[in-house]
């Protein structure tokens, strides 16, 4: 195991970092006194967590940046996770940004989803759930109907079809007048803000005022509103007294030798979104805080007035580090919030637990998939190949990776393929010597089971480059057999039939069996991933595709039909009429396309 010299270490406070063979960052961590942080990792080694002694074991060398203090420290190491993703160290599993609520600027403006805090407007969030949120903003869209046409659209002046069917009140014709608009816009604010009560009150008295003026159209679309609001509103738990509260809740935790930090976003008093993040193996999450709180804020990009901390020691290091991070001071809280930290042990007891039951039904099926397969060791890293042809133009392959039964994107690989056109033998021998060349290189994470995508032909390419690279590497393919279209609901077995090494002929699992299921949908996975990567290659370079070489198909239809079937040469389910409809060209048009397509086959 390597050890650096410690004499040689300095006693500033900075970052160090663990360097792998290959030249890889694995791990980078800041200190406030150097040495002493770093010779802390040679003392009782035996003791530290499996993941710390793994990093030792693959560090070849150590370096180090010394800082003016250790809030720049932390700035710099949290930049680094950022751009290296070093393997060891605690990385948020989901990178995207948060979805927030804008409501954009300008005289007729729009409520939209948005993730990126560019675009001038006034934001509401963040939220957790996008899925939620979607449905949230349909359902305010139709208690107060926005337009939602962008702006070329908008100043064609003309009325479209959100109209026809009472999705929008047509400004773009002035239809409605600017001000009724922009009552509209201040019911969505109320809303947002949390003012339910008020907004319910004011548009009560407006039913009330169109009624004795006469005006029943008026009075019934307020009171259509009015129903639509109550069946939209759900009354949530007021956790702060002050209403125009806006508080980041950060809760660590461990339950069952399980680690976790449960965040919380409070605004006017109420919660908005909660998230638990599990940590691996047996992290001790008092000490990862400060990073995983800086990394939270460098994917919102929005910071509240107050971040309320429990499990965190001294905050003034976090707190100078926040503060240049978001260009102010942000008030700082360690206790007094009882009722929204409960309501954060509770969230996280729950996810906690839903988390070990995925667990446990992915090593179940890692112990069935073992026992079926009569491996030796564990089966916790897989990877899943599939090849995709661009009609003679390229062909590309996709590798995707599933750890413990969750899928790894920061693991996915993309391969132009160059030896081989429509030709999946080869293609599959030239991605797998590619990979393997990688794994000895290091910059590609061997894989205990790999699953190809093809019959016997296509297993025996895999293998055939694992021998020829001196691999050990274990293999096993799936494809789909034929079945008596009749017959097809009446047998228990799959149709699809799972490929074995030295086994004479193919595994066939019952269609609900937990490990077919599995190897399905791992193999789904890499098929959209695959289809994903082709449709845009295809848009890329759609003037060079074969399919304008036919006569009366011109650039406007080959997007069309690239966009929807990117794979269109190696599909064998499709029909003119299927083409015709899902691509919204004439008939003749996709029976000329569909003899093309056959032809090259």
């Amino acid at each position: 195991m390597f050890k650096p010299v410690l004499k040689d270490i300095p006693e500033n406070p900075g970052i160090y970092l663990y360097i792998a063979k290959n030249g890889e960052i694995i791990y980078v961590g800041k200190a406030k006194n150097l040495r002493n942080r770093v010779s802390s990792y040679f003392t009782d080694i035996d003791g530290k967590p499996i993941r710390t002694r793994k990093m030792l074991q693959s560090a070849r060398d150590i370096r180090f940046v010394v800082t003016s203090s250790e809030s720049e420290a932390l700035l710099l190491e949290n930049n680094i996770i950022k751009t290296e993703k070093p393997r060891y160290n605690v990385r948020l599993k989901d990178s995207k940004s948060y979805p927030f609520i804008l409501i954009t600027e300008g005289e007729y403006p729009k409520l939209k989803i948005i993730r990126e805090s560019g675009e001038k407007g006034e934001y509401f969030g963040p939220f957790v759930d996008v899925g939620n949120l979607r449905s949230i903003v349909e359902e305010i869209l139709r208690v107060f109907p926005l337009r939602s046409c962008g702006e070329t659209k908008f100043k064609e002046g003309r009325v479209c079809l959100k109209y026809q069917i009472k999705k929008c009140l047509g400004p773009c014709e002035n239809l409605i007048s600017k001000n009724r608009y922009n009552q509209l816009v201040e019911h969505i604010r109320t809303f947002f803000h949390g003012d339910i009560d008020e907004l319910k009150e004011h548009m009560e008295s407006e039913m009330l005022r169109f009624s004795e003026e006469m005006n029943f159209e008026e009075a019934a679309l307020m009171r259509d509103r009015l129903k639509g609001l109550s069946k939209l509103f759900i009354k949530q738990t007021v956790v702060m007294p002050d209403e125009n509260s806006s508080v980041d809740v950060f809760v660590p935790h461990t339950f069952e030798n399980v680690s976790g930090v449960t965040t919380m976003f409070v605004r006017g008093g109420k919660v908005i979104g909660s998230k638990t993040e599990i940590l691996e193996e047996t992290e001790n999450p008092a000490e990862i805080i400060e990073s995983f709180i800086l990394q939270t804020y460098s994917i919102l990009r929005n910071y509240p007035e107050m971040i309320y901390v429990t499990g965190l020691g001294d905050d003034e290091v976090l707190s100078e580090a926040i503060a240049q991070q978001a260009g102010k001071k942000i008030r700082f809280r360690k206790r007094g919030f009882t009722s929204v930290e409960k309501l954060c042990i509770e969230n996280a007891k729950v996810q906690t637990e839903l988390y070990l039951r995925k667990l446990a039904k992915r090593k179940d099926i890692s112990e069935k998939l073992k026992r079926i397969l009569s491996f030796k060791q564990d089966i916790k890293r897989i990877e899943c190949v599939d090849i995709s042809h661009l009609g003679g133009s390229g062909t590309v392959g996709v590798s995707i990776v599933s750890v413990d039964g969750e899928f790894l994107k920061a693991g996915y690989r993309k391969y132009r393929i160059a030896s081989a056109e429509n030709d999946d033998f080869a293609s599959i021998y030239e991605l797998f010597c590619r990979k393997f060349e990688n794994v000895k290189e290091g910059t590609e994470k061997p894989a205990d089971l790999y699953i190809v995508d093809g019959g016997i032909g296509q297993l025996n390419s895999a293998i055939k480059a694992a021998d020829e690279i001196g691999s050990t590497a274990e293999f096993i393919s799936i494809s789909k057999g034929r079945s008596i279209k009749f017959m097809k609901d009446q047998q228990d077995e799959s149709i699809e039939s799972v490929h074995i090494p030295g086994r004479k002929n193919p595994l066939n699992l019952k269609k609900n069996d937990p490990v077919l299921l599995f190897i399905q949908k791992v193999r789904d996975e890499s098929h959209r991933f695959a289809i994903e990567y082709s449709r845009k290659l295809a848009l890329k370079n759609f003037k060079k595709s074969p399919l304008l070489s036919i006569e009366g198909v011109g650039e406007k239809t080959v997007r069309k039909i690239l966009e929807v079937y990117p794979d269109i040469y190696t599909r064998e389910d499709l029909s003119a009429e299927i083409i015709s409809k899902m691509c919204k060209i004439p008939y003749k048009t996709a029976s000329y396309i569909l003899e093309f397509v056959n032809s090259l086959k």
